[in-house]
């Protein structure tokens, strides 16, 4: 079938709005958020303010386009405070990780011993798939070469030998979606070595499945954050494994509630006064019109300890 429909003026757009029952109290404010947010974007925030009718979509009854403006901005919020924690989590693992792997194998070991350390992971269907090494070793060639750190500069302009930098080095320069994978794919070369999927896992109190499973689903949820994604009100397609010492707060996995406990729970282990629950807290106390529950939040959840 062919895409047949016109663009539309701002103005034609608002007023389909109002014809499907949305107040407008100040339509050229309103006007100005459709030019520089776009309807398309604020459609998502709108939607669920409707419900289905014979006629097609119409607002619930009372509903403005303040109170759709109001979620977007939630969301904008809620996704720069998600980037605060995630950045803390990225930086935790792929540092421990790194660690790990260079006191076992040597500052260079993914140069060193990629097919011993770096090995067949499951895949689609449960089959195996072997780590992508060759277009692993061009992205951290990229992406230190054209790093402007000092640190990366120092390397490439002392250094000849090996041709690509020690893995702290490469640390600093790789994506939290490619350390996600490597964690994956990493096996032990040595049969007298300790796994090093459990000793990564173990520093942060987790176990290799859960770690597996969280390190993906968080990986999606920053894509969708840097992207400018919206979160309020999604459902995440990546299920995070079940903790089962906290199985409750599973019990919606593909809320952003889940998600929130899994970086709760990542977070309490790389420091003891962790302020995500605050800044959560924080977070509905500036958009009180919000209920958490749009979030995936239970009602009282700010009472369970888990967030004290």
């Amino acid at each position: 079938m062919k895409y047949n429909k016109s663009a539309l003026s701002n103005a034609a757009l608002l007023a389909r709005w109002q014809a499907k029952g949305l107040t407008v109290a100040n339509p050229a404010d309103a006007e100005r958020a459709l030019n520089f947010i776009g309807y398309f974007r604020l459609r998502g925030y709108a939607l669920p303010l409707m419900t289905p009718t014979p006629a097609g979509r119409q607002f619930k009854p009372g509903t403005t386009f303040d109170e759709i403006l109001a979620r977007y901005e939630l969301d904008r919020d809620l996704r720069r405070i998600t980037l605060g924690q995630l950045e803390r989590i990225e930086i935790a693992v792929r540092t421990v990780i790194s660690n790990v792997m260079s006191l076992q194998y040597g500052p260079f070991w993914y140069l060193n011993h990629p097919a011993q350390v770096l090995g067949h992971a499951p895949g689609l269907w449960g089959r195996p798939e072997p780590f992508k090494l060759g277009g692993f070793l061009s992205e951290v060639e990229r992406e230190t070469r054209r790093s402007k750190d000092a640190f990366a500069q120092h390397y490439f302009g002392t250094y000849t030998e090996p041709l690509l930098p020690p893995s702290w080095l490469m640390a600093e320069c790789m994506s939290f979606g490619k350390w996600s994978v490597l964690y994956k794919h990493l096996q032990k070369a040595d049969p007298a070595h300790p796994n090093p999927k459990k000793t990564v896992a173990k520093a942060f109190n987790l176990s290799v499945v859960l770690l597996d499973s969280w390190l993906h689903a968080l990986t999606i949820l920053r894509n969708i954050c840097a992207h400018h994604g919206r979160v309020w009100n999604r459902r995440f397609g990546q299920r995070p494994e079940v903790y089962a010492q906290a199985a409750h707060h599973f019990a919606d996995p593909q809320s952003y509630y889940c998600l929130a406990v899994v970086m709760r729970l990542f977070s309490r282990a790389v420091d003891a006064h962790d302020e995500w629950p605050v800044r959560l807290m924080d977070l509905f106390k500036n958009h009180p019109t919000i209920a958490p529950a749009e979030l995936g939040f239970p009602a009282g959840w700010e009472a369970d300890p888990i967030w004290n």
